[in-house]
């Protein structure tokens, strides 16, 4: 649910899965809607738009929260402002099922790990073989059926007689808790738990089946980097149980409660678990948030721009309200110039770009609240289009924003949200994600080598440092400043140290930005 942080992770879910879009769609309240701002007419050929937060400010700021950590306030305090009226109750420990949507080669393929076994849900179980002879196991549908085979040696796959009933859901497991699933990229992915076989329409889906808390041991450093301070740490712990444990009572995908991208919130198997994040899981075990005695929809985003979004009448304790923590740890505010040809592009039938003009906001907060519809003239006619549809057009951040002529600035920043002081960490492995309920994450996965001038001399990265650090936006990497050093390798993997932090990539784990 996050967009932005260093995984890069910050965003939940404004796209969402049969199992949870009737939860998160729609779900914009409205303050006393403010007037209608003056038309802006295009300068030196563009419009500017100035903005602060990003993701759908619903919610929980994770960069508030982070902010209010440092401030002193403890995870039940911080969770206590960003959802008020609600209180904090203990969930059973209980089984979540998770949909592994990048499987998607219509079987269950998994590595041989000794002991491993196949069970039915009636019970029948099946230890499987181990030895050179079995290089990988997988289970394929064949009709209304369930069938076993072995890839031997030569790269074939033999199918495996069994006595499980092939008609029940067939579950994997291991004695390490662990299952290896073969991706179809070919890649191997590890998820505690086990791994259930489960007809879809005429196809098969891969659900994970674990206990919530290992369940955020993989979530909460996904959603918010693990080198933020504890107390965050531990909101973010709660909000994540308590999110996943609502989309669970409310789904109605049948086979699984959720899935496992920012359109619920994002889940990768073991790779992305991490010791802080894992203590304060631990910390705040069963803790989830609770309205007037039934499970809140606690929505969070990376940042509200200083304000929060309303959620709606349905949700009163998604609440919109001025937020003094959103900026205390880094400046929130973002300009994007928009060419005119950019826009008339986007809207071909007005013709030449005259004027963009916001024509309604929700009237909650910095420039009379965030936009909920613009007019764009040209001379050939206008177009009418609602603040998401023109923010997701363009690659905003935010609907937190307002319109300048080409190349302007604007004040209102500093009541948008609190100057920038302090250090921020992120957790990087970087590809930005931004949902309708979401924060701002990044997890990279670009392939260079980084190349960046320090004095005049260039310092070259290479390796995961390079990955990390090429994963980041522009003003991430201006606020990481220059490279002091190149990559230095270490009994556990590598960093580089740079002006204002240092990226550290642990052998096999996800890479660390730390600011500051």
């Amino acid at each position: 649910m996050f967009t932005n942080a260093a995984h890069l992770t910050f965003a939940r879910a404004a796209v969402a899965t049969s199992a949870t879009a009737a939860l998160l769609l729609g779900l914009g309240g409205f303050g006393s809607p403010a007037r209608a701002d003056t038309a802006v007419t295009p300068q030196s050929g563009s419009v500017t738009v100035s903005g602060a937060g990003w993701g759908h400010g619903k919610g929980m700021s994770q960069w508030g929260a982070y902010g209010a950590a440092s401030k002193g306030l403890d995870y039940a305090e911080i969770v206590g402002f960003y959802y008020p009226g609600t209180t904090l109750d203990t969930l059973s420990a209980k089984t979540i099922r998770v949909w592994i949507s990048g499987d998607t080669d219509n079987g269950v393929h998994f590595r041989p790990i000794k002991g491993q076994t196949v069970t039915d849900s009636a019970g029948k179980k099946l230890t499987l073989p181990y030895g050179s002879k079995y290089t990988k196991w997988r289970i394929r549908r064949s009709g209304s059926s369930r069938v076993l085979y072995y890839r031997n040696t030569s790269g074939t796959y033999v199918k495996y007689a069994t006595k499980l009933n092939p008609k029940r859901v067939w579950y994997v497991a291991s004695p390490t808790g662990i299952v290896k699933l073969a991706m179809p990229d070919g890649a191997t992915r590890s998820y505690r738990g086990k791994l259930g076989a489960r007809f879809s329409g005429t196809g098969l889906k891969t659900v994970n089946y674990l206990s919530i808390e290992d369940y955020l041991r993989s979530v909460v450093p996904a959603e918010m980097p693990g080198g933020w301070s504890t107390e965050a740490l531990k909101a973010q712990a709660v909000a994540a149980r308590t999110y996943a444990a609502y989309l669970r009572a409310h789904s109605t995908a049948g086979i699984y409660d959720l899935c496992d991208t920012s359109a619920c919130q994002v889940y990768k198997g073991t790779s992305s678990e991490y010791s802080a994040t894992d203590k304060a899981v631990s910390a705040t075990a069963g803790k989830v948030v609770e309205y007037k005695g039934n499970l809140a929809l606690t929505m969070f985003s990376a940042s509200n721009g200083g304000w929060s979004a309303s959620g709606g009448s349905g949700y009163p304790y998604l609440k919109a309200q001025k937020d003094p923590y959103d900026g205390v740890k880094r400046d929130q505010s973002w300009t994007v110039t928009l060419s005119s040809s950019k826009v008339q592009k986007a809207y071909s039938s007005i013709g030449t770009l005259k004027s963009v003009q916001v024509t309604a906001r929700d009237g909650d907060g910095t420039y009379g609240g965030r936009v909920d519809q613009l007019k764009i003239t040209g001379s050939k006619g206008s177009v009418t289009v609602s603040g998401s549809s023109f923010k997701s057009t363009f690659g905003l951040k935010e609907r937190l924003f307002t319109v300048l002529g080409g190349g302007g600035t604007t004040s209102a920043t500093s009541t948008a949200t609190t100057t920038a002081s302090g250090t921020a960490t992120s957790t990087a492995s970087a590809s930005s994600t931004a949902t309708s309920t979401a924060s701002s994450t990044a997890t990279a996965t670009a392939t260079s080598t980084g190349t960046s001038a320090t004095g005049g001399a260039a310092t070259t990265l290479t390796g995961d440092v390079a990955k990390a650090y090429d994963a980041l936006s522009a003003s991430q990497t201006s606020t990481l400043g220059e490279p002091k050093t190149g990559v230095v390798k270490t009994s556990t993997g590598t960093y580089a140290d740079f002006a204002l932090g240092r990226i550290t990539c642990p052998t096999g784990k996800d890479c660390i930005v730390s600011f500051g």
